[in-house]
């Protein structure tokens, strides 16, 4: 669970760093709030996992489709925030779904 609390922890913090970033873009609009969606549901597995909750594998079954869908918009931007905020959705998708297995 440690390695899924981790890429969720760092997934949050990218997810926040890259919805700042984009506030007051033109058209950054979806990535806001798949950011702000991703943001919010890695903090709250992070936690799980962290805790070693029996609930962490359901949970991260949800971060795993959150994390997807925030890396395919980000990955869509040409910007540094989004490009590193796309390579931890994807590490933290890849930990989660290992975790809901």
């Amino acid at each position: 669970m440690d390695d899924c609390a981790e890429a969720c922890a760092a997934c949050m913090n990218r997810c926040a760093t890259c919805l700042d970033k984009c506030i007051g873009m033109d058209g950054m609009e979806a990535c806001i709030r798949a950011c702000r969606d991703c943001m919010l549901i890695c903090a709250t597995c992070a936690r799980l996992c962290a805790a070693n909750s029996d609930m962490a594998p359901a949970h991260a079954k949800v971060c795993a489709e959150a994390c997807e869908r925030c890396h395919e918009i980000c990955s869509g931007h040409d910007n540094e925030h989004c490009r590193a905020c796309a390579e931890a959705c994807k590490r933290c998708m890849e930990e989660c779904r290992k975790m809901a297995a």
